[in-house]
């Protein structure tokens, strides 16, 4: 009985030792691990974190204070991965992105000369045109300007086919349909419905345009009299005809590289009319009367129309007349065709801004 009794109070003693040192040891756990302000629910803050079960190891000891140590810092090169810019990923190594911008460089009020140093006629049937020409262009806004040009067409002949057709069959086009283009200046207004950019060569991005012109203007034509004769060394001939109404419709790229320079390919249409009335500036009545006499065309001076450019059917070195060339001219003039030609060229230039 004694005995019971001892082992009693000792056990008591144990248990209220227990009880006095419980407090202050357990405090130092949950004080490192207290929870947020005003959040009560004590049991919830208990539980170990989702996905992350509690170990015994991971538990806090006896005497142990808990402390929650900060996440390591991002070195520069992956935060500058996890970078947005405009919503992008630029910094991304493995990412390579063009964000629509404004356009770099404004034509508003800006000049601009487009060389374009070869013309080339795409339509050929009857007649063949290949040539040069120039423009000047101010940009009165962003998508208009004002255009004037003039081409100069150094080689302007009857097609081969219509060759072939006068060698072998006796028959050609009317002189109406193989009138000629010489030269032209003309005027008008260029728009700009569309314009964008691509990337080139991946770091440079090139600036192009749609553009849409048209104009009118004035140009000369001829008809080819005589065809040439390589073999013999003779050259093909030609009488002027009187000056014509041009109008021209045409739309192409504009393709901007930099600030200063551009590269322009286009299609033009240049609409002319043509009636065969007068050669070398003389009317029927004046080819037949040259084509009649044996005189001196000179001396038929007062005989002809106003304008008549006589000397043109004259040989240069023995002052006879050329026969055969008043005979086509004269036949020419005797048809009185017309017609409305259509010379469809294609346009390669480049072009300074400024």
């Amino acid at each position: 009985m004694r005995t019971s009794l001892l082992m009693a109070g000792l056990l008591w003693a144990a248990g209220a030792q227990a009880a006095l040192r419980w407090p202050s040891e357990m405090t130092k756990v949950f004080t490192a691990q207290a929870p947020a302000a005003n959040d009560d629910d004590d049991e919830d803050d208990a539980k170990p974190a989702p996905n992350k079960p509690a170990t015994p190891s991971d538990a806090p000891k006896k005497g142990d204070a808990v402390v929650t140590a900060p996440a390591p810092a991002a070195t520069g090169s992956s935060a500058d991965a996890q970078k947005l810019v405009s919503g992008a990923p630029l910094y991304n190594p493995n990412v390579a992105v063009h964000i629509v911008e404004a356009k770099q460089f404004s034509d508003s009020k800006q000049r601009e000369v487009v060389i374009y140093p070869a013309t080339v006629q795409v339509n050929g049937k009857f007649t063949q045109h290949a040539g040069s020409a120039m423009a000047v262009l101010w940009h009165l806004h962003e998508n208009f300007a004002l255009k004037a040009w003039g081409q100069y067409n150094w080689y302007a002949s009857e097609s081969s086919f219509n060759e072939e057709l006068v060698k072998k069959l006796r028959a050609s086009a009317t002189p109406a349909t193989s009138l000629l283009w010489t030269w032209g200046a003309l005027g008008g207004v260029e728009v700009t419905p569309l314009y964008g950019k691509f990337a080139w060569y991946e770091n440079t991005l090139a600036h192009f345009s749609f553009v849409i012109s048209g104009g009118a203007g004035a140009g000369a034509t001829r008809l080819q009299l005589l065809p040439a004769d390589p073999a013999n060394g003779v050259a093909a001939r030609f009488g002027q005809t009187a000056p014509r109404f041009l109008g021209s419709l045409g739309a192409g790229f504009r393709l901007q590289l930099g600030e200063r320079f551009a590269i322009r390919l286009e299609v033009t249409d240049v609409v002319y009319t043509a009636r065969v009335d007068r050669v070398n500036g003389c009317d029927g009545a004046s080819l037949k009367a040259m084509n009649e006499t044996t005189k001196p065309l000179n001396t038929l001076a007062d005989r002809l129309n106003p304008g008549c450019q006589y000397q043109a059917f004259q040989d240069p070195d023995t002052g006879n007349s050329l026969v055969t060339e008043l005979n086509i001219a004269k036949k020419f003039v005797e048809e009185g065709s017309s017609d409305v030609l259509n010379n469809v060229g294609f346009y390669a230039g480049f072009s300074v801004i400024f």
